[in-house]
């Protein structure tokens, strides 16, 4: 399926750790994602999600006792995951402009995406819409607060002109996660592009000049990767 990716940038989203030492966890999350995804998040039962894992209910029932558990619990482990990279990054970024950071995240986000693009674990959290909005929703709590910190350090250091810092972050991660996502407002790559490129003016004219032309190019680039070029509207 080549409209898996789903959300492009969605920055408080990441791909469960295959490896993590509590393994029985994270199965559970993985499948009932892809159960999500697949049969629709309302029509998915905990009987499913046990016949689909092959475990026993009361080895499932340990750890959840609902599918809003699972979906909760996933949501809140991309988002912590998130957390933590953004911390990584900023340690990284030391000493540079506040727009310089706010470019070195989006840049690195979206490398991040890059490398697990076509996982399937990443295309099942994407193409479940309760997972989606829950990690939407998570990103305006979580994320922006601290994109519009940024943007504060930005007024003092004159990187960053915007008088609406939270609202401008706001509107960013909304935009960008879904207006230009096109499998929530459908589209074909051209029309896409032009999301984008609106984007990076409203930013621009908004005093948040973050999104480089290499970084809409980079975004470009990955789209004709994985748009289906069959899908028009």
């Amino acid at each position: 399926n080549k409209n898996t990716y789903g959300r492009f940038l969605l920055i408080g989203a990441a791909v469960p750790r295959k490896n993590d030492p509590k393994g029985t966890v994270e199965k559970i999350i993985v499948v009932s994602l892809e159960l999500f995804a697949k049969k629709g998040y309302e029509k998915t039962s905990m009987q499913d999600i046990v016949e689909a894992l092959g475990m026993s209910k009361g080895a499932i029932f340990y750890h959840f006792k609902s599918k809003k558990e699972i979906l909760d619990a996933a949501v809140s482990r991309q988002s912590e995951y998130m957390k933590r990279q953004l911390q990584v990054w900023m340690e990284e970024m030391k000493g540079r402009t506040a727009r310089e950071k706010l470019i070195g995240i989006l840049n690195r986000n979206l490398h991040t995406f890059q490398a697990h693009a076509l996982d399937n674990i990443l295309s099942s959290q994407t193409q479940s819409p309760q997972f989606v909005l829950s990690s939407i929703r998570e990103s305006i709590n979580n994320t922006a607060p601290f994109l519009a910190g940024i943007m504060r350090e930005g007024q003092m250091d004159g990187t960053i002109t915007t008088d609406f810092p939270d609202e401008c972050a706001e509107l960013f991660l909304l935009l960008l996660n879904m207006w230009c996502d096109p499998t929530i407002f459908r589209c074909d790559i051209f029309r896409l592009t032009m999301r984008f490129k609106c984007l990076q003016q409203l930013m621009a004219n908004m005093g948040a000049d973050v999104i480089s032309d290499d970084f809409l190019s980079e975004c470009m680039g990955l789209m004709h990767k994985l748009y289906s070029k069959g899908d028009k509207s």
